[in-house]
C-alpha cells in the first residue's frame, strides 16, 4: 500500500516528500506530466492525495488540473480512497465556485463581479466608488491581483499591453478590504480540522505563497516580531473555525489554507481557499509546528484504514 501524491510542482512537493520518508510511508511521484499514469488499467492499491494548484499554468502546465480532473474521475470509479477529490479540485481552480459555496457556509466574502470580456470589465467598474482590485478567476499566489483607485486607471491598465487576462478568461472586480496593519490571516486545515493561523505580511504584494521556494528571500516586516514576512500565531481564536470546518467536510476538502481580511471595521472577509497548500519553514521553526508532517501522519493513518 502506497501513498500517491498528484500534482505538478516538484518543489512544492519536496517537502511532503522528506516527511514522508521520515515518517516510514511508502509513496509514488505522480507528477501529471512525468509520471507513467495508465488510466486504460486499474489504478494500483493505496490511498491518493490530490495537491493540483490554480496556479500551474504559470509553471508552463496549463492542462495539468484538466488532466487532474481525469484522473481523479478514473480513481472515483474504481472507489480509490482519495484525499482533495473533485470536489476540492473545482473549487482550487474556481474562485467563483469558491465565493459561492462560502456564502452558503454562511462565511462572508468580497463584493465580487465577474466578468468575461474587456467590456464587461470597464462596465463592472461602475459599480465601484471605492478602491477596487482585479484578479484572475484561476489563479494561485495573488497572480492578476491590482489594486485600482477608480475605472480611469482601470481603463488605462486594460487598455494597455500589460493587460493581463485570467488563464480561463474570467476576470474578477472586488472590493478592495482596507485594514490596519495592512495584514492577512490564513488558516491552515488538516482532515478538514483547523492546525494553526498564520499571519501574513500583504504591505508590500498581493503574492504571498508561504512556500520556501516563492520565498528565496525572506522579506523584513515590522508587524511580526521575529521579522519575517509570515508568522504562527499562539492562542489564536476565531469564532468561525466552526463553520470553516463544516464548509471544509461540506465540500470534501480535506487539506486546505483558508484566506481572509479583517477591514477597519472589525468585518471579517474570506476571499480565497487553497487545496493545495504550503508552509512556511522559519515560521515553522519559530512556532515549532509542522504541517507537512502533520499531513504524512494523516496519509498514514488512512493508509492503515484501508490496509485492514
Amino acid at each position: 500500500m502506497k501513498a500517491h501524491i498528484i500534482h505538478e510542482n516538484d518543489e512544492w512537493t519536496l517537502p511532503l516528500k522528506t516527511e514522508l520518508k521520515n515518517s516510514g510511508v511508502e509513496f509514488e511521484d505522480w507528477h501529471v506530466e512525468k509520471a507513467n499514469i495508465d488510466l486504460g488499467k486499474n489504478p494500483p492499491e493505496g490511498i491518493f492525495y490530490n495537491r493540483m494548484s490554480a496556479s500551474s499554468h504559470s509553471r508552463g502546465h496549463r492542462y495539468a488540473p484538466e488532466f487532474t480532473a481525469t484522473i481523479l474521475n478514473w480513481l472515483k470509479n474504481h472507489k480509490r480512497r482519495v484525499i482533495n477529490n473533485g470536489s476540492a479540485l473545482a473549487l482550487e481552480i474556481s474562485k467563483s465556485l469558491q465565493y459561492l459555496r462560502l456564502s452558503e457556509s454562511g462565511i462572508k466574502t468580497p463584493r465580487s463581479i465577474f466578468c468575461n470580456s474587456k467590456e464587461q470589465i470597464l462596465k463592472a467598474a461602475d459599480h465601484f466608488s471605492k478602491p477596487f482590485i482585479t484578479k484572475h478567476n484561476r489563479a494561485g499566489r495573488g497572480l492578476g491581483v491590482k489594486l485600482f483607485q477608480n475605472k480611469e486607471e482601470l481603463k488605462n491598465y486594460v487598455n494597455s499591453p500589460n493587460f493581463e487576462n485570467s488563464i480561463d478568461g474570467i476576470t474578477i472586480l472586488q472590493d478592495y478590504i482596507e485594514s490596519d496593519p495592512k495584514v492577512i490571516h490564513r488558516i491552515e486545515f488538516i482532515n478538514s480540522k483547523f492546525f494553526y493561523a498564520v499571519q501574513v505580511d500583504a504591505s508590500e504584494s498581493f503574492e504571498l505563497c508561504p512556500a520556501d521556494a516563492c520565498n528565496v528571500e525572506e522579506q523584513f516586516c515590522p508587524t511580526n516580531p521575529d521579522g519575517n514576512k509570515f508568522m504562527i500565531l499562539k492562542d489564536y481564536k476565531n469564532g468561525e473555525l466552526n463553520k470553516y470546518e463544516k464548509f471544509l467536510k461540506q465540500n470534501e476538502i480535506e487539506i486546505a489554507g483558508i484566506e481572509y481580511m479583517t477591514n477597519t471595521s472589525g468585518v471579517r472577509f474570506t476571499y480565497d481557499v487553497n487545496t493545495n497548500t504550503n508552509y512556511n519553514s522559519i515560521a515553522e521553526k519559530n512556532a515549532g509546528i509542522f504541517g507537512m508532517k502533520q499531513i504524512a501522519f494523516f496519509l498514514k493513518e488512512e493508509l492503515k484504514k484501508i490496509s485492514k
